[in-house]
This record gives C-alpha cells, structure tokens and sequence, in this order.
C-alpha cells in the first residue's frame, strides 16, 4: 500500500518545510495589518482631508462665483430729478428769426412786459461787446456776463453780437448762436425774454435781454457744468 508519508523518514528536510509552510486555511501571519487597523488608518485619512480643507467655503447657488474675486456692485438707481431740474426741462420758449430781427420769450410771458421790452423801456442795467470773439470765446463770455447779472439782481442787460457782415453770407454767426445759448440750460433758467434793439442801442446788431428775479429757494443752477469758474 502507498504511504506518501513514507518519504518524510528518508528524508528529514521535508518535514522541516513542510513545519515552516502555513498551512492552508489558517490566519496571516501577526505582522499583517488586522481589519481594526485599517479602519483606524481610514479614519486618520479622513481627519487628515476635513483638517486640510477646514477654511474652505462653500460655492453658491450659481455656481460660478471664483473665490476671492469681490461680486458686481449692484445698479444704484438714479436720483428722482429735482422740482428745478423738472421746471428746467419744461421751459419752452416761443422765437421768431429773420434775417435782421430776433426774438424770444417763454410761453405765457405778459404780453405787457414784453412790448415794453420790446420798445426799450427798460433801462438797461449793464451790456456786453462780443466783437472780435470766436464762437467758443462769445459762449463763456455770455454765460458769465449773465450769470454775474442775474447774481446781483439785474433785470435787463443789453448783448451786442454784431450784425455779421463780416461772416460768410453775410450771416451774423454770434447773432444766431446767441438764440440758441438763451434757449438752452443753464440760461433758459434765468432768461424771460430777448428781442432785437432798437437803432439807438445798436439796431439788428444788439439784443435786448430780460432776466427772472434771482430766486435763491428754486435749486442752484449748474454753472460748473459748462466751465470753469472764473472768479478764480
């Protein structure tokens, strides 16, 4: 009868390995992790991970917010406009324009007062000489002319643009741009009326201007928009 056995008397160094060999079924050796070291080991790596990431903040909502770049400030709305600025933008004023006369009032304007305007009843409180100026030097000069005025309570001042024979076509350059200066902010403001002079104040070539009564309750009028102040 076999006896595999047999072989482990002749030879001794198998039964040797054969002790050294472990046997099948048995547990690892004592050196080898045991399952509560590895959930040890996973709960320190999981420490480890909450520590490093501990000041991190979560996104929001939209998903795209970059940390540490400061969000879009929000549309301030626009200020309501003020009783001045809505009473500026109200100001129409009726013209008529030919070749040699001009004139200008605000609608609803007396009637009274501007035929004595008109037929130089008014005295004249003050006038300014715009010969020899540009457009852009005429346009400050008039804007300060009578921005002093209505300061110091003037009524009626007298503006002289000249006729503009000099011009091309013989079209007084200031003459027409003084209209649209008086008809638009920040002189609108302060401008009742204007009409041509008469020939004794220079005729086609001068202006007669009436001024509002300074009013100091209506809103300061923006001067500093259109230059610099020029009281130094």
């Amino acid at each position: 009868m076999h006896n595999p056995f047999k072989s482990l008397d002749k030879d001794p160094s198998l039964r040797s390995r054969l002790k050294k060999k472990p046997p099948r079924g048995k547990a690892a050796p004592s050196n080898a992790p045991s399952r509560d070291d590895k959930a040890r080991d996973h709960k320190s790596e999981e420490e480890l991970f909450l520590h490093a990431f501990s000041d991190v903040e979560p996104l929001t909502k939209g998903g795209r917010d970059i940390a540490g770049m400061p969000r879009p400030r929000e549309a301030v709305p626009p200020e309501p406009p003020s009783f001045a600025r809505l009473l500026e933008e109200n100001i129409e004023f009726d013209m008529e324009y030919t070749h040699e006369f001009i004139t200008g009032q605000i609608r609803g304007l007396d009637a009274k007062i501007f035929r004595k305007l008109k037929s130089g009843e008014f005295s004249m409180q003050g006038h300014l000489d715009l010969h020899g100026m540009n457009t852009d030097q005429a346009r400050v000069a008039v804007i300060d002319f009578l921005r002093r005025s209505y300061m110091e309570g003037k009524r009626c001042v007298l503006l002289i643009p000249g006729r503009g024979r000099n011009s091309p076509m013989g079209q007084g350059v200031l003459r027409q741009e003084l209209t649209n200066w008086l008809t638009q902010a920040p002189l609108k403001r302060i401008t009742l009326a204007f009409t041509t002079a008469l020939p004794k104040h220079g005729g086609s070539g001068a202006v007669y201007l009436l001024l509002r009564q300074v009013r100091k309750d209506q809103g300061k009028i923006a001067w500093e928009n259109i230059f610099t102040d020029l009281d130094g």
